[in-house]
């Protein structure tokens, strides 16, 4: 490198984590585009097969049909109705904990798009907490925790200095 100090071992590791962490990033906002534009095959292509979904008052489904099934149930009204909320993150966290493994917490703003200008558009304010693994290069969600924090609090004690 010319002109440039060499990177020691260390800082190689450090900016392999941080391309490892934008990946884990870009999944997690796929997440989001890919739920409200009601591109649904591929969105439940983001979860790993023996994904875990905690998701307070929707329940809580393993694996990734019963993943698929309780999604088609929650949006049966809205399947043809791209953006009808948006899942707003923000704050996005990712800690690499292995090779093939990775933690982090996203805040959730969740809005409707149907509501008039003067109506309240948010349906629900809430932070994920979810864990990510590695298959081949790609990086798949395996836990989705979602603590929901108002307008009702399903908020798990155990999550709180996670």
């Amino acid at each position: 490198m010319t002109g440039l100090k060499q990177l020691n071992q260390q800082e190689l590791v450090e900016v392999r984590n941080l391309l490892e962490i934008e990946k884990i990033k870009t999944l997690r906002m796929q997440y989001s585009y890919l739920m409200d534009s009601r591109q649904l095959p591929a969105f439940y292509d983001l979860f790993d097969e023996e994904a875990l979904c905690e998701f307070g008052p929707y329940g809580v489904w393993k694996g990734k049909n019963q993943i698929t099934e309780n999604f088609n149930a929650v949006f049966k009204d809205t399947l043809d109705d791209a953006f009808w909320s948006m899942h707003a993150n923000t704050g996005h966290q990712v800690k690499i904990t292995g090779p093939n493994s990775a933690q982090g917490q996203i805040y959730l703003l969740d809005i409707v798009t149907d509501k008039k200008p003067d109506e309240n558009p948010f349906l629900w304010f809430a932070v994920y907490d979810e864990d990510y693994i590695k298959k081949g290069h790609e990086w798949k969600i395996k836990r989705s925790s979602i603590h929901f924090l108002w307008p009702e609090k399903h908020l798990d004690p155990k999550f709180i200095g996670r």
